[in-house]
């Protein structure tokens, strides 16, 4: 892995225009109309959906809980090249003036159409996690962390699922990558999970899906990451409020120490 620290640009050297390499992504443009419950229908429409690679993808939240009962999340530093050349429309400067050379995320990977029908989700993730973590975990380890998102509904069909894993931080190996240039640069490391979800405010992480994955682990171990306490932690009252938001009952209720 090469570190990110490393990283000064990142450099247009061409546009492909032919079909020598299949297209991660392909655009459809379809003509549309509504039908209605009353026999009508609207007018005629074009729509443009753009279709990936994948099926779907999978995120993983990794985490851990230290011995004072923080839980801590891991996060992914590595490149987004369509992210960084925003920095070439000025329109889009103008809205952010931010180029992001490096973008942080949580571990993530497209699903495979082959893996429904062997790996599942569950297996996907456990190689994302490999790959661009370094950690060696089981399928029956994740837990689900609520239902799909939708990346980019205007014009993606994408749909994003949610796991969590926890994980030893000392077993932690030097994540393998998958043999692309955008894996060969990146680390991966462990913050406090309260200070992550900071992040995703302030615009230091500018990830849906990683805000989404942050707030649902949260949720699921029945952790405040406001007050930083566990919900067994809160007054009773305060305690007969709180509801799990669809996620049930997680590993820890208390502190977060076993």
């Amino acid at each position: 892995m090469i570190s990110p620290e490393r990283l000064m640009d990142i450099e247009v050297v061409g546009e492909e225009t032919g079909e020598s390499v299949p297209p991660f992504v392909r655009l459809r443009r379809l003509r549309l109309r509504h039908r209605y419950d009353n026999g009508l229908y609207s007018q005629p429409y074009i729509f443009d959906v753009i279709e990936g690679h994948f099926a779907d993808a999978v995120a993983v939240v990794l985490y851990y809980i230290d011995e004072d009962g923080k839980v801590c999340v891991g996060l992914r530093r590595g490149v987004r090249p369509s992210i960084y050349l925003r920095k070439n429309n000025p329109a889009k400067v103008s809205l952010d003036g931010m180029p992001r050379l490096i973008y942080l995320e949580l571990v993530a990977g497209g699903i495979e159409y082959n893996d429904l029908d062997t790996i599942g989700i569950n297996g996907r993730a456990v190689r994302e996690v490999k790959e661009e973590a370094g950690y060696e975990v089981e399928p029956e380890e994740l837990v689900e962390l609520g239902g799909g998102s939708f990346s980019s509904p205007g014009f993606g069909m994408e749909k994003i699922y949610y796991r969590a894993v926890k994980v030893d931080p000392r077993k932690g190996m030097e994540p393998e990558g998958d043999g692309h240039p955008m894996e060969e640069l990146g680390d991966f490391q462990f913050h406090e999970l309260s200070k992550a979800i900071s992040w995703c405010r302030s615009g230091e992480i500018e990830d849906a899906k990683t805000e989404i994955g942050l707030y649902r682990l949260a949720n699921y171990l029945g952790y405040q990451p406001e007050l930083g306490s566990w919900q067994n932690e809160l007054p009773t009252e305060l305690r007969r409020k709180v509801r799990s938001l669809g996620l049930g009952a997680g590993e820890f209720q208390g502190t977060g120490k076993e």
